[in-house]
């Protein structure tokens, strides 16, 4: 069963997650999907609330080039939100949209 997302930040965060992995080719981005769902059990609508378990095959399928992804996932986040994106080096996508939402009231 698909779950829908829970609200406007939810799709935020799955719009920008679409966006950042399009910088990888428009072929690749199902691929992950596909890798998420069949390796990890989480469908794309749950990226929001299993943030962590994309987190973590995003670092089991390209390691340290994971991080350089999180950071555009959470640029355009936080551009889409209208807030102000300052770069943390030990931050991963989950501080960034912790951070997001806590800023945006949620």
């Amino acid at each position: 069963m698909i779950k829908k997302p829970r609200g406007q930040f939810d799709s935020a965060v799955l719009e920008t997650v679409d966006e950042g992995l399009r910088i990888l080719g428009e072929a690749v981005k199902p691929a992950i999907y596909y890798h998420l769902e069949t390796h990890h059990k989480v469908n794309r609508e749950e990226i929001p609330e299993k943030l962590e378990t994309f987190h973590k095959a995003l670092e089991g399928l390209f390691g340290f080039g994971a991080k350089p992804i999180e950071k555009l996932i959470a640029k355009k986040l936080y551009s889409k939100l209208g807030l102000s994106f300052e770069p943390h080096e030990d931050w991963t996508l989950i501080d960034y949209v912790k951070d997001a939402k806590k800023a945006k009231g949620g």
